[in-house]
């Protein structure tokens, strides 16, 4: 496996692969070497959505990206980086007439119904696996997180209606980082103010699930989640640059 010191890999294969960081890379060669594993990687489990994602400084090597353009790879977009920290964070509970249920309290049929709804529209189109149907990021997600997917499916109701969903997990390889494998609300209910008070409950249920701090991310086009994650007192820690495999070449 295409492995460096601090590589972080998101692997929901074979619906999809991220390359979260590229870990220490020593020159261009070295790089080289690692796009020639990973295409045999790519080809062996024959891997639909295959996306690099550099960071300020990695981007700003020539060689890196003409490397990567010839390896079929092509810039998506640029997504900001957001942290904070929840160690002080204060509890939060969902009013009536909203309430949480998980995967375990409803079915697939209703998530994924309301996932693909929440998804209608996004300006969230730069996140590195979007070209690829809810099924798919959905099984990827079982495959990334295991036996415990379950617990991070949340469906957000009002009433009877869903409205949106936010699916939270402690990354893969951390013990304490949050993060939100997808956030989102259905058309009907957006620009009601809705999206500030989910997302601060997300990070309650992060920080319940022993995140001690939360990583957010959202494209450069996404101002409303932007101003989310400000309300929320997220800081913008970086840029990253999403470069992914174009469809049909492997």
């Amino acid at each position: 496996m295409f492995l460096t010191r601090e590589a972080k890999i998101l692997d929901g294969t074979p619906n999809y692969l991220v390359i979260e960081d590229i870990g220490e890379i020593d020159s261009a060669k070295h790089f080289k070497e690692i796009l020639n594993e990973l295409k045999k990687y790519i080809m062996e489990k024959g891997i639909q959505s295959v996306s690099i994602i550099l960071n300020e400084q990695q981007a700003e090597y020539a060689r890196y990206i003409e490397l990567l353009e010839e390896f079929s790879f092509q810039k998506q977009d640029t997504q900001f980086f957001y942290r904070r920290d929840l160690s002080g964070f204060e509890d939060v509970e969902m009013e009536t007439p909203f309430s949480v249920k998980s995967l375990e309290e409803t079915t697939s049929d209703v998530f994924l119904k309301t996932w693909m709804e929440a998804s209608a529209g996004s300006l969230n189109a730069s996140a590195p696996f979007t070209s690829l149907p809810a099924q798919k990021e959905f099984e990827g997600m079982q495959a990334e997180l295991g036996v415990n997917y379950q617990k991070s499916c949340l469906v957000i109701f009002y009433g009877h209606q869903a409205i949106g969903v936010t699916m939270p997990q402690i990354e893969q390889g951390t013990v304490d980082e949050g993060r939100l494998f997808y956030f989102g609300i259905v058309p009907d209910f957006r620009g009601k103010g809705l999206g500030e008070s989910i997302h601060k409950l997300s990070l309650h249920l992060l920080k319940q699930m022993g995140a001690a701090y939360y990583i957010g991310a959202t494209g450069q086009h996404n101002i409303p989640m932007q101003r989310i994650f400000e309300a929320n007192a997220c800081e913008l820690i970086e840029r990253k640059f999403i470069y992914r495999l174009k469809d049909g070449v492997k």
